[in-house]
């Protein structure tokens, strides 16, 4: 039920209303709406509360920095000389059907290795995403190839934004404004539950396993980028398994003004002072490498400190990383110099490293720059919503090739400490490439123009979807970078031939 001064407020306000109306039958509805917010405020919708885990490590059913959904822990597939990780960055459903066409581009290219051929697209090894793009990647992560029929009338050509009206307009969906437990990103998620992911928890994507989906969202406590994996969740002291996906994508999508915060809850203290082994690594790194894995050690003691962080409050994941890139740099940060990880991922048998970022970035808008006054709700939202938040990407992209170049550099020692030559390959034969797939990078100007000052939001019109689509899914297919890497996994002695489309 709700408190009583807040019932006292309510109440007050619904005299004040039936005084003023004009006639006693508008009173009479005044009144039947108060009552009817009275009675949804106090039954109150199911609000997910994500679970401890202490008492699963107790029972030993769990080991913390072992077991769960995180990329250590699943086996990879395809080629074990090619580590290829993606990444779809935010920008609204532009970015959506923009990231969609680069899966369907990777559908469509043929590679041949030393375990068959196969799609380009079975070789991914994860995925990263943050708001829009997150949609793609969980929707894929969950259906795989369904997404290749099914996407479109789920998500992409369904007017996503009449739900958000809804959730403002009309009474029965107004538990929001009367119970502070429960905000309008709750009601986001119950709509993303209903319309594409029917109540899947993270033990489905665990069973599925690779690719790992890393699904980014933003710590507005700490202003710091927090992704969906038994890594951060260990740190809590909280069961991923559990987790519903669609309470994830509400996160990463949270926009502020329009959307009220997800909060997790911190049970690190069930879990009897557990400490991952790599912040003892970070203690140990050199100067150079500390001061990069400073914040990232910061942020795992502050979390495990349940005293000082018991609460975690996320919204969109575009406002600390629009390019969904700093969840796989923490991530390699993580396991720098790790033998056991490296083992486990077979670094002496990768000859190539791919990274490629989806990026739906809309043009630049400067119009604020020549108004007088802001205080439009709709010019603070596109503020933060479009091209403002996507200034420093250019800074994420340097960070990310150098992170590349120190990872080809690692493979290389460990390849060569083994041997001068390894299945017939030069050890030192490691190449690593960050290929950024943007809007902007499209050659014709009034193709470039129209698509990218397609609106940020959830509705957009389905010739607006297909063009983006078609425009992803051309740079893949397109790209020198992903045909060089075709051939250069293609087994000894096979003759180089043009990728060509698998039948599907």
């Amino acid at each position: 039920m709700l408190r009583n001064a807040h019932k006292q407020d309510r109440i007050r306000n619904c005299r004040f209303m039936s005084r003023v109306a004009r006639s006693q039958t508008t009173a009479r509805a005044i009144w039947a709406t108060c009552l009817l917010l009275f009675t949804a405020a106090c039954q109150g919708p199911a609000i997910y509360q994500n679970r401890s885990a202490g008492q699963l490590v107790a029972d030993k059913r769990v080991t913390l920095g072992e077991d769960g959904y995180r990329h250590a822990a699943l086996q990879g597939r395809g080629s074990p000389e090619l580590m290829l990780m993606l990444a779809f960055s935010g920008g609204g459903k532009r970015s959506s059907a923009f990231s969609y066409g680069v899966l369907r581009g990777l559908r469509e290219i043929s590679v041949k290795t030393a375990t068959g051929e196969h799609r380009l697209l079975d070789e991914v090894d994860g995925i990263g995403s943050v708001s829009g793009g997150t949609f793609t990647s969980a929707y894929y992560g969950l259906y795989r190839d369904r997404i290749f029929t099914d996407y479109e009338r789920d998500f992409l050509k369904r007017d996503m934004e009449s739900y958000i009206w809804g959730i403002y307009l009309l009474p029965w969906h107004w538990a929001w404004m009367f119970d502070p437990r429960y905000g309008t990103n709750d009601a986001m998620e119950r709509i993303y539950d209903d319309l594409m992911f029917h109540g899947a928890t993270y033990a489905e994507l665990k069973k599925l396993g690779s690719p790992v989906i890393w699904i980014g969202a933003t710590d507005i406590s700490y202003g710091r980028v927090f992704t969906f994996n038994a890594d951060n969740f260990d740190l809590l002291c909280s069961d991923l398994d559990s987790f519903p996906i669609a309470r994830a994508v509400a996160a990463s999508n949270g926009l502020p003004v329009l959307f009220t915060p997800i909060t997790l809850e911190n049970h690190a203290k069930d879990c009897g002072g557990w400490r991952p082994s790599w912040i003892d690594r970070n203690l140990r790194a050199d100067e150079d490498t500390q001061n990069r894995r400073r914040l990232l050690t910061q942020a795992a003691n502050e979390y495990l400190d349940s005293s000082r962080s018991p609460y975690i409050h996320l919204s969109d994941g575009g406002i600390a990383d629009n390019l969904a890139l700093r969840g796989l740099l923490n991530l390699i940060l993580s396991f720098e110099d790790d033998p056991e990880f490296e083992r486990a991922q077979n670094f002496a048998a990768i000859r190539r490293i791919l990274v490629v970022v989806a990026d739906g970035q809309a043009a630049q808008n400067t119009s604020l720059a020549r108004e007088k006054i802001v205080t439009g709700i709709g010019q603070i939202i596109n503020s933060v919503s479009g091209s403002q938040i996507d200034n420093y990407n250019f800074e994420t992209l340097n960070v990310m090739r150098s992170k590349i170049a120190e990872l080809v550099a690692r493979v290389k020692s460990i390849r060569c400490a083994i041997g001068s030559t390894i299945d017939g390959r030069r050890c030192e034969d490691v190449e690593g490439h960050l290929l950024h797939l943007s809007l902007s990078e499209i050659a014709d100007e009034t193709q470039r123009t129209q698509l990218q000052n397609i609106a940020t939001g959830l509705t957009i019109p389905d010739a607006d979807v297909d063009a983006l689509v078609a425009a992803g899914e051309a740079q893949i297919k397109q790209s020198p970078v992903v045909e060089k890497i075709v051939e250069a996994i293609r087994p000894l002695g096979d003759s180089p031939r043009v990728t060509s489309a698998l039948t599907h």
